[in-house]
């Protein structure tokens, strides 16, 4: 949705300064399931995570990853505390038991065959760490999916 200021001239067809894109936000309590080495600036920094939702059988379905909304200072204690609780590390993306629970906002989903739950989440941004919450109250798939109307 666009919004202009009440002020600002209507000119047909044209966007500017004085239009806003309005777009909805979402949030959800996600599980780590593992995270990519960084690279560029984020070198020797565990940076892209890879998200997983509860499933009803009690295990995590992914359904994406994402980098954005993270902070130097979150970098180096994600890094720390992924490599603390990590099952496995090929090089490239390092495995972690699934325990901790990070706040994702999002403005959507779409549908997605990558991911095993069928949908995917659009322009995810970590907002903070829930170190209050164990990840056995981490959303779950059936509520991610209502989000859609599924």
């Amino acid at each position: 949705m666009l919004v202009k200021g009440l002020e600002a001239p209507y000119g047909a067809g044209r966007r500017g300064a004085s239009w806003l894109k309005v777009k909805p936000v979402h949030t959800l309590d996600l599980v780590v399931l593992a995270a990519e080495w960084g690279h560029g600036r984020r070198t020797g920094k565990l940076s892209n995570l890879h998200l997983g939702a509860r499933a009803p059988d009690g295990t995590y379905v992914m359904l994406g990853k994402t980098f954005k909304g993270l902070t130097d200072v979150m970098l180096e204690w994600q890094t720390e505390a992924l490599l603390g609780i990590a099952v496995s590390d090929d090089g490239w993306v390092v495995r972690v038991r699934p325990e901790l629970v990070v706040e994702v906002a999002f403005d959507g989903l779409q549908r997605s065959s990558r991911y095993p739950a069928g949908v995917t989440l659009r322009f995810a941004r970590v907002l903070r760490y829930r170190e209050d919450k164990p990840a056995d109250q981490a959303d779950t798939v059936e509520t991610v999916l209502a989000l859609r109307g599924e």
